[in-house]
């Protein structure tokens, strides 16, 4: 493996863990069918792995940590 897909990975591993911490301690405030419409994601996405437990696949991580840095700077369009 390449430096620059190690750094990849680490970066993907650190934005997955942000997001779902993030996701899990704000679960009750959040719209979680609007977050998933932000990124185009398939329905239940979230919800599945807010739920179930189910692991969101990678390619949805890198999108979800974009709209949960959009929320939590508060920034206004």
């Amino acid at each position: 493996m390449s430096q620059q897909q190690q750094d990849d990975q680490k970066a993907l591993s650190k934005n997955r863990k942000r997001v779902e911490k993030w996701l899990l301690n704000n679960q009750r405030f959040i719209n979680i069918t609007g977050i998933e419409k932000e990124i185009s994601a398939p329905k239940g996405l979230v919800q599945k792995f807010i739920k179930y437990d189910k692991k969101i696949n990678d390619k949805w991580i890198n999108p979800l940590h974009d709209v949960v840095k959009k929320i939590t700077s508060l920034s206004l369009r």
